[in-house]
């Protein structure tokens, strides 16, 4: 697993950009992905080729997949990392300009940290989606150990 190249922050102290991952406890709700699948009972949307995710915090559409390119959207269709992922729910509901977007829970097979996300193996990725049940409400629980 890998975290982002500056470690864990607490939530509340998560900024875009800092290279951080942000400390808590977040719903898993939304599963994003490339191809059609079945979640069992778990919001899931799939990704077309103008799928993007905007990461302007100038933006009205800041922190949310949007159906169309815009300055400081990131494409999800061009990387191996958004085939399939979770949202981390940080900073989702409502997202606020500047405290951190695109936190997710994705494939990652580098050698190095991601940027914020946390990164893990595609088979640990399909084995924690295909045991999820969104009826028993799960959670990912990212904590600062002192």
């Amino acid at each position: 697993m890998r975290l982002g190249r500056n470690g864990l922050i607490r939530e509340e102290e998560k900024r875009e950009g800092d290279g951080h991952t942000p400390a808590g406890i977040f719903p898993l709700q939304r599963i994003v992905g490339k191809k059609k699948r079945n979640i069992r009972n778990l919001e899931y949307n799939e990704i077309r080729k103008n799928s993007h995710w905007s990461d302007s915090p100038i933006s009205k559409n800041y922190n949310q997949m949007i159906p169309y390119p815009e300055k400081g959207a990131v494409s999800l269709w061009d990387s191996y990392i958004y085939e399939l992922f979770f949202v981390i729910e940080h900073n989702t509901k409502p997202a606020l300009p500047g405290f951190g977007s695109m936190i997710f829970l994705h494939p990652w097979n580098e050698d190095k940290p991601t940027s914020g996300c946390v990164g893990v193996s595609k088979e640990i990725l399909d084995t924690i989606i295909s045991k999820l049940d969104g009826n028993k409400h799960p959670s990912f629980f990212i904590q600062i150990l002192e």
